[in-house]
């Protein structure tokens, strides 16, 4: 395929998008021997003719089809002669001044074609056509001999001094109509570039590859890290999983409350909005998990004879390196929950439980990690996917590391 056949490609497609009536049209042709025949010539065209009546008004009896109807009608003229193997076979039909597309699907056959500067699928314009008799063994046979040569100039190290050649008709396989294989490849374009358009928007939905940011998910991730991200469409992400999700408003909230944020308001300075970036963090509880933090580590209840006597699944992500910027809460709770101003230091054990779509997420790296111990948990509408390997660097390819969980009887000695 030629870059001239793509460009024709791109053109159609942007045509569909063009209003009826529009004055976008290709530039006409003319034949170099002035001569036309029936469909081969729809491309090819005289200028524009515009007729005004006595009143001034264009006659649209006169005017050129715009690009849209010409590949229409193009298309149903070679519907009509077929597609592929299947299309009709001008050879035995083309005039001078027709411009045909030879092909041949057989690889030796067509290097044989290129020596004598016949090149499959490329246009070439009939110079002449001589009703002959050529010999096949001891039989005499009726055979066309075509002079033709391309329709339009070839890269130079395809160009020929001995244009325009002289073969006999059936030594090409198929001779197509330039209208016939230029549609064909119009369409066939356009159905690939469809697939691949198809194709990407499914992955798009499926799969993602993202970098990481920030420190907060060290040592798993480091940042520059490129993540490959699965979308959790059958799956639910489950503890220990990293997950890709779309900030929650809960964020905003949270640091509009915290000090900086207060002094922010105070100074009438606009905090900027994480709204448009994205995170990736350690799933420490789902829902149904009993979530609590202490002495700033998110914890999970796993197994309680009691109230006070549990074993529990601790996140060891340490503390955060400016706690007092945040509420006490944020870092000593027995909800998943945080009510902002609160003292934090109890709560109702009912209400320790994380909701249905709600998890609870935690940076590997608590140090440098705003996360579900400041702003609660994570509803999952907010969920993207679950990364599953580190792409690159290379040296850091293989799936994600597990996070630092432990397993306690008691929460004392958290810290």
């Amino acid at each position: 395929m030629t870059r001239r056949h793509v460009l024709l490609a791109a053109l159609a497609l942007a045509a569909v998008c063009l209003p009826a009536g529009s004055a976008f049209a290709p530039s006409p042709r003319r034949s170099s021997l002035g001569a036309s025949s029936h469909n081969i010539h729809a491309w090819n065209r005289s200028p524009t003719r515009v007729a005004e009546s006595n009143e001034g008004e264009i006659d649209p009896s006169t005017q050129e089809p715009n690009l849209l109807s010409k590949f229409v009608t193009n298309v149903r003229t070679a519907a009509s002669d077929g597609f592929g193997t299947r299309a009709r076979n001008v050879g035995s039909t083309m005039e001078v001044g027709d411009v045909v597309v030879p092909l041949c699907g057989n690889l030796d056959k067509r290097q044989d074609l290129a020596q004598v500067g016949l090149y499959a699928g490329v246009e070439y314009e009939i110079c002449n056509i001589e009703e002959g008799r050529g010999e096949e063994g001891e039989r005499l046979l009726d055979e066309r001999i075509a002079t033709l040569k391309p329709a339009y100039p070839l890269r130079p190290h395809l160009e020929r001094s001995d244009w325009p050649i002289s073969l006999p008709v059936s030594e090409v396989p198929l001779w197509l109509p330039r209208v016939t294989y230029e549609a064909g490849t119009a369409i066939g374009t356009l159905a690939l570039a469809g697939t691949y358009l198809s194709i990407a928007a499914i992955l798009a939905t499926i799969v993602r590859i993202v970098g990481v940011p920030s420190e907060s998910m060290e040592p798993a991730l480091m940042p520059g890290d490129v993540v490959l991200v699965t979308r959790s469409l059958f799956t639910k992400p489950k503890a220990n999983d990293v997950v890709f999700f779309n900030p929650p408003s809960e964020l905003d909230e949270a640091i509009a409350n915290s000090k900086i944020g207060r002094a922010a308001a105070n100074e009438k300075v606009n905090i900027q909005s994480t709204k448009g970036k994205q995170f990736l963090k350690r799933v420490v509880g789902v829902p149904g998990d009993r979530v609590g933090v202490s002495h700033s580590n998110p914890y999970v209840a796993l197994q309680c004879s009691d109230d006070e006597d549990c074993t529990y699944r601790v996140d060891r992500t340490g503390a955060y390196s400016r706690p007092d910027v945040f509420p006490d809460e944020s870092w000593n709770r027995v909800t998943p929950t945080i009510t902002f101003g609160s003292s934090g230091t109890s709560g109702d054990r009912k209400q320790s439980t994380l909701g249905r779509e709600c998890y609870f997420v935690a940076g590997d790296n608590g140090y440098r990690s705003v996360d579900s111990r400041v702003w609660g948990p994570l509803k999952s509408k907010y969920l993207f996917g679950t990364a599953q390997w580190v792409l690159y660097p290379l040296n850091h390819f293989g799936p994600i590391q597990p996070g630092p969980f432990v397993t306690e009887n008691g929460l004392s000695g958290n810290h």
